[in-house]
């Protein structure tokens, strides 16, 4: 897992995503919740939950939220935010291996986290964790990568610009035989002319067909209910084939 490389990265996190429409995202999660499950739901399980944007959102809609990482960094912001909400727990473990004592009507696993699971085993564990977390008609949407007929691989770079300047350089190259993205980043943080923070590290992130999602869950108990592509924002649509990051929505079997 990438605990370290998000420690470093969250006190940056929420800058780097300030053009992510965490609201819209939040609405078409509920649109999933009422296509797959019936009635109303009121307890729902963010895994991999970073710095809490997804969870405060939805715990300002009446919702209990438990948010779970790995990152006690990224924790740190996501508790911060949410200070004096009822409503909003946050709990540091490892998405693979966790016992709440209690299920919840819905899962969430947004912006990737999914992809860092990097072993089928790692898949299966998590997925078995998940279901083990789930009430009887509770459904777990959850982005994914795709795996498409290029992977995107070379150098490339990230320029955010504002009060705290960032620059990130990566090279990505992918491991077709693992069916890893395996990446380096070289990461600087200015404040006028400071260089204020700098690290470098590697990380990895899985990629997955659908099939071969499909059966995975089988395996875990689970089975696919459907894979949508969500882009535009409006809507939940057909997966598009070039599309890297579907949300996938499952739900334990009777």
């Amino acid at each position: 897992m990438t605990e370290r490389l998000f420690d470093q990265l969250a006190e940056y996190y929420d800058v780097l995503h300030d053009d992510v429409d965490y609201r819209a995202e939040c609405t078409l999660l509920e649109e999933a919740f009422s296509r797959s499950r019936p009635g109303s739901l009121s307890s729902l399980l963010d895994l991999g939950c970073g710095t809490g944007n997804h969870a405060l959102i939805l715990a300002k809609r009446g919702y209990r939220v438990t948010g779970i990482d790995s990152s006690a960094a990224m924790l740190r912001v996501a508790r911060a935010k949410a200070r004096g909400r009822p409503n909003l727990s946050f709990v540091r473990a490892d998405m693979r291996s966790f016992d709440l004592g209690r299920t919840f009507d819905a899962a969430i696993c947004m912006d990737g986290a999914f992809t860092h699971l990097l072993t089928a085993r790692d898949i299966l564990s998590h997925l078995r964790t998940v279901r083990r977390h789930l009430s009887p008609d509770g459904v777990y949407a959850f982005e994914f990568a795709q795996s498409l007929k290029e992977e995107t691989e070379g150098p490339g770079w990230i320029h955010h610009d504002g009060p705290t300047e960032i620059v990130w350089l990566y090279d990505l190259s992918y491991d077709r035989r693992r069916h890893l993205v395996n990446g380096r980043n070289w990461f600087f943080a200015f404040e006028g002319d400071r260089l204020r923070r700098r690290f470098v590290n590697a990380y990895s992130t899985r990629v997955l067909s659908v099939p071969v999602l499909g059966k995975l869950l089988a395996r875990a108990g689970m089975r696919l209910l459907g894979v949508y592509s969500t882009d535009d924002g409006s809507g939940l649509r057909t997966m598009r084939r070039d599309d890297p990051l579907p949300l996938a929505v499952a739900k334990a079997n009777a």
